[in-house]
């Protein structure tokens, strides 16, 4: 077994990192820091533990992707919504991890691919969601959506947001997306303060190819996982659709989504 481990740095959690590192290393497990995770080019008995909160994890995530390697995230961070293991309970749990009591978890990811004017193109994969966003002094964004290569109408908003199941319970949430249930093999994708009423949330199948044109003079951005990873100019298209690649997610106990639902968010209670 190789174990990575994978933190931010200046959050104050290098001393954890030299703790668990410390830990393993007592146990004959090959250890790989964070700068070494990525750069690795195998994963074969790799798991990867994720020390931090949930930008943390999506970060490690987008890792585990590459070398189709499980995830497992301790939060060290305020919500934790993604991440397993509270840090009181780390050695334990990483006990538990080295005996083989886990399971892993396939969860759906998102591919962006941008298009641009002259036919150059770019592609991203979002663990959470995809964002178009205008900029904060910027004009109102007018869009042109096509589902499936039809003609869907021209909406005007802040913005939108394309989520994953995992992504359903972030900035998607926030704005008036549904609730997903993570193993789903679906999508969404809602607009952040349309001005038209009718502009409501919907779910798309793994199947189905939503396209976004940009019809708006000037710069806009495209955030994957909140972060920017592409400027839009006007007719600029972004194609999103399921991707093939799956996040696979380790748990160390059975983890019932609604009961965290309800302990984080508060939700049924």
């Amino acid at each position: 077994m190789r174990i990575g481990i994978f933190y931010l740095e200046n959050n104050g959690i290098e001393e954890t990192a030299r703790e668990l590192a410390v830990f393993l290393t007592k146990r004959n497990v090959k250890v790989i820091d964070t700068d070494n995770l990525k750069k690795l080019r195998s994963a074969k008995g790799l798991i990867i533990i994720s020390l931090g909160g949930d930008g943390t994890f999506l970060k490690a995530s987008h890792i585990g992707i590459r070398l189709n390697a499980p995830v497992v995230g301790v939060n060290l961070g305020n919500l934790g919504f993604l991440t397993d293991i509270e840090a009181r309970d780390l050695f334990d749990a990483t006990e538990q991890l080295l005996k083989g009591k886990y399971e892993v978890e396939k969860r759906m990811t998102l591919e962006g691919t941008v298009i641009g004017t002259k036919g150059e193109e770019k592609t991203f994969i979002a663990v959470n969601d995809f964002i178009v966003q205008r900029k904060i002094d910027g004009k109102i964004l007018s869009t042109e959506i096509y589902v499936n290569g039809m003609d869907s109408g021209r909406f005007r908003s802040d913005g939108l947001v394309v989520a994953t199941p995992t992504g359903s319970t972030a900035y998607s949430l926030s704005v008036g997306g549904p609730i997903i249930s993570p193993l789903s093999e679906v999508y969404s994708f809602v607009f952040i303060a349309p001005h038209k009423l009718s502009a409501r949330p919907v779910v798309l199948s793994g199947s189905d190819k939503l396209s976004v044109r940009m019809l708006t003079e000037g710069t806009s951005y495209l955030l994957r996982d909140g972060e920017i990873i592409a400027t839009l100019e006007k007719f600029d298209r972004i194609l999103f659709k399921k991707s093939g690649k799956y996040l696979q997610i380790l748990h160390l106990k059975n983890k019932n989504f609604f009961e965290v639902l309800n302990k984080k968010f508060g939700w049924g209670v």
